[in-house]
């Protein structure tokens, strides 16, 4: 399919969200980490070092580094979850992050660098209080931080019971599947994990879209062709170098259009009704409404003019740490 020159500038569309209501920002003071969570780990209480040693185990070893084969040295066989998404049992968290969620272990786990903010243990009890960095809702690349916590009861050095801060996740979260053993749903701790994980890449990838739709309206190439895997594509223009020369030509074919007498209002993008689905924790699938205008910027002596909409079905995945886009569709047939 050729796209004509309205519609290719119309299709070179950015993803910015825009809000159906006033945005509340938020109010608190930043959650601030230890510098040294480790050292938070410790007491001159015997029962109570024993029982905060367990637990530093268990957030480094087991949700840190994904030692999972080896959560039997620190939770017990029944192990009781207080969690609407989570079912009790050691065999169920062993399950869920070996065989449904996959995590590889980390070879070495020498070190927590999780956030932790404070450690408090007193009799059976250690609650740890973790800084939780979370997006602003409806406003895309901002953050907020908040605190989250978990409370263990260790019997004999081991946790017997847990308590988080975890509710049931909004209707638009893809549900995790369940074991096929017929264990728990989803464990606990994976809920907190993987509820996290997603919010975080839920807010890379409104910020990967919004990088992109600034590159191209600033017709910068360089920054264009870099949200896009090495071997990403627009349509038929597949690789980094090729989208960095479409770009460049379509600068230069502008820069000569304006330089022969001819008035061209700057580019806009505009996005509505995005959906983000996630396929899986490595690929997600961003669905959308676009518009591309023309002028009408404050101050523009060029009124605004609409050159096209469409409906736009883009491939994301996350390579390494950073999401990118794999494949953008901006004329999807289905």
């Amino acid at each position: 399919m050729r796209f004509s020159r309205s519609i290719l500038f119309a299709a070179l569309l950015g993803c910015t969200a825009m809000p159906a209501q006033a945005q509340m920002r938020p109010l608190n003071d930043p959650v601030v980490a230890h510098p040294n969570p480790e050292a938070l780990f410790t007491s001159r209480d015997p029962q109570l070092h024993r029982n905060k040693q367990a637990a530093l185990h268990i957030m480094r070893e087991l949700l840190q580094c994904n030692q999972w084969n080896r959560a039997g040295e620190w939770l017990t066989g029944r192990y009781i979850q207080h969690n609407p998404l989570a079912a009790s049992g050691l065999k169920g968290v062993q399950d869920y992050f070996i065989n449904v969620a996959k995590r590889q272990p980390t070879p070495t786990c020498d070190k927590l660098t999780s956030p932790i903010v404070a450690v408090q243990a007193e009799g059976d009890y250690v609650t740890v209080l973790a800084k939780q960095e979370l997006p602003v809702p409806g406003i895309p690349g901002e953050t907020y931080t908040t605190t989250w916590f978990d409370t263990w009861r260790f019997v004999d050095g081991k946790a017997d019971e847990h308590w988080d801060p975890a509710t049931l996740p909004p209707v638009r979260a893809t549900p995790a599947p369940a074991p096929a053993s017929g264990g728990m749903a989803m464990g606990n701790m994976a809920q907190h994990q993987v509820a996290l994980q997603q919010e975080a890449d839920r807010a890379a990838i409104e910020r990967l879209m919004w990088d992109y739709v600034r590159a191209i309206d600033g017709w910068n190439p360089d920054a264009y062709a870099a949200v896009f895997t090495p071997d990403g594509a627009f349509g038929r223009t597949k690789g980094r170098e090729a989208l960095r020369t479409m770009v460049a030509d379509l600068k230069a074919s502008q820069d000569q259009r304006r330089a022969q007498g001819q008035t061209i209002g700057d580019m806009h993008h505009v996005m509505s009704n995005q959906s983000i689905e996630f396929l899986d924790p490595n690929h997600a699938r961003v669905q959308y409404y676009w518009m591309t205008v023309f002028g009408g910027a404050a101050g523009s002596p060029t009124p605004p003019n609409v050159a096209a909409v469409g409906r736009g079905v883009d491939d994301v995945v996350k390579v390494g740490d950073k999401w990118l886009i794999a494949n953008r569709n901006v004329a999807p047939t289905n």
